[in-house]
């Protein structure tokens, strides 16, 4: 059954399309304006047009939140605190989505969130806060670390629980995701020096983000009402900008997602998927014939064949910060219980190996155990565990879980939103159900139904 999607403006629409407009125009005005006035005004107005927005459809407030998130690497330093779009943004779509929920006369039948949500996400916060404060060399930068994870956790919850369109939410991000994505390859081809990042605090973060989504719409995938021609089309250019990040983490989790397509699809499409596998792994070795004919140390091709390279470059680099980390921890005593504080790997590391700025602790699994203790990593794994345990395709989630699992093993992606956000959307499938009535219901005695959604049956 052909399905066709109704032109999106509605009631309203022209006044929130403008004022998107508008808030694009104020948000670049005060980039680049060089006073304290104008980056204040304008950031005032940009929080109230934003508020309106996202109060009045829960589409714009999901658009302007993922966007948020999205743009990790659009900040700006007050008072030593790092302020990025998605502190605004959290709070302002927890309350639409609270708003949302009051309108919707279906939420009430959604089931609640496993309790082991709550309890991880509690238990992960206090006790990062509680050695911040305590033990922590600098309580300052790790409370304000403390700040930031409870603001990319802020809207994981009402976003699992509460009833929204996945189909819009799906297509919205992706045209978001998308579009950062194209005007990023474009600069990457006029400057293909320049490892592509999006609007991404940097390249891993980028790589990360990318492959999540793709693994959001794999779960999807066999809802064709979800997963349409257009978001297929776009996860293309996310592909790709994925791949140009140079991210090896990255890589190694899209090629887990595809493993996973291979084995579901081999015996429905074997040409397809055979085809795709042996062009990938021709791929590979023209790549690595070229690389060592012409290549030189860390240039993209040198990161194809040296994608778990960890005597070398920067995985050689990681692993000796890892065994410091580990020689850390193993000489406390009773500290090894409630970790050291958050982020408090560099307070403890004002140098890394290379002398050139403190020490980063990229592995999230070791960052956890090291700023919050045993305790502390109970905690996560309840967390983690719970989110997984609440996805009713379980079996379908786990690429999207593997993928953010091997990120965030080389990258430590906690302190962000997105990968959050990206759970809470398979999370929300499984607890609200993605099925909503397409066909206009027959009239009854009682009167007409009225149509709720915009994708219908052509």
């Amino acid at each position: 059954m052909a399905l066709r999607w109704r032109s999106l403006p509605v009631e309203g629409s022209l006044r929130e399309l403008f004022a998107f407009v508008a808030i694009a125009f104020v948000v670049t005005y005060a980039t680049l304006a060089e006073t304290m006035l104008v980056t204040a005004v304008a950031s005032i107005i940009v929080v109230c047009v934003a508020v309106a927005v996202s109060l009045s459809d829960i589409r714009w407030a999901w658009a302007l939140y993922f966007l948020a998130i999205c743009s990790s690497g659009v900040q700006t330093t007050v008072s030593g605190l790092t302020v990025r779009p998605e502190y605004f943004a959290a709070p302002i779509f927890v309350v639409a989505l609270y708003a949302h929920s009051r309108r919707d006369g279906t939420s009430a039948a959604r089931r609640p969130v496993h309790g082991g949500v709550y309890i991880g996400a509690a238990g992960l916060v206090a006790t990062g806060l509680l050695s911040s404060l305590l033990v922590a060399p600098e309580a300052g930068a790790s409370l304000r670390m403390g700040v930031q994870l409870i603001v990319a956790l802020l809207a994981m919850i009402p976003l699992a629980s509460v009833n929204i369109d996945i189909r819009t939410t799906i297509l919205w991000g992706s045209v978001i995701l998308c579009t950062i994505s194209v005007a990023s390859i474009l600069y990457f081809l006029v400057d293909p020096s320049r490892r592509v990042s999006g609007l991404a605090f940097e390249y891993n973060i980028m790589g990360s983000l990318c492959v999540g989504w793709i693994g959001v719409l794999y779960y999807f995938a066999d809802d064709a009402k979800v997963v349409t021609r257009q978001v297929f089309a776009m996860s293309v250019p996310i592909v790709i900008a994925l791949i140009l990040t140079s991210t090896r983490a990255a890589w190694v989790a899209l090629g887990f997602i595809l493993l996973f397509w291979a084995a579901r699809n081999v015996t429905k499409q074997p040409v397809t998927v055979i085809s795709s596998l042996l062009a990938a792994a021709l791929a590979a070795f023209y790549l690595q014939e070229i690389y060592y004919s012409v290549g030189d140390q860390d240039t993209f091709l040198w990161r194809v064949v040296h994608v778990v390279d960890i005597q070398t470059g920067t995985g050689a680099y990681r692993v000796q910060l890892w065994n410091d980390a580990l020689t850390q921890i193993a000489t406390r005593d009773w500290g090894v219980l409630f970790g050291t504080g958050l982020n408090s790997f560099p307070q403890f590391n004002p140098v890394d190996p290379t002398f050139v700025a403190a020490a980063y602790l990229s592995s999230m699994w070791l960052a956890v155990l090291y700023d919050v203790g045993i305790v502390g990593t109970i905690f996560f794994l309840t967390l983690a565990t719970s989110l997984f345990l609440a996805v009713k395709n379980r079996w379908r989630a786990v690429p999207l879980f593997v993928a953010l699992a091997v990120c965030t093993s080389v990258t430590n992606i906690i302190w962000f939103a997105f990968p959050w956000t990206l759970i809470a959307l398979v999370v929300n499938a499984s607890l609200v159900g993605t099925t909503v009535p397409l066909r206009k219901p027959k009239r009854s005695a009682r009167g007409a139904h009225r149509r709720r959604h915009r994708l219908v049956p052509s």
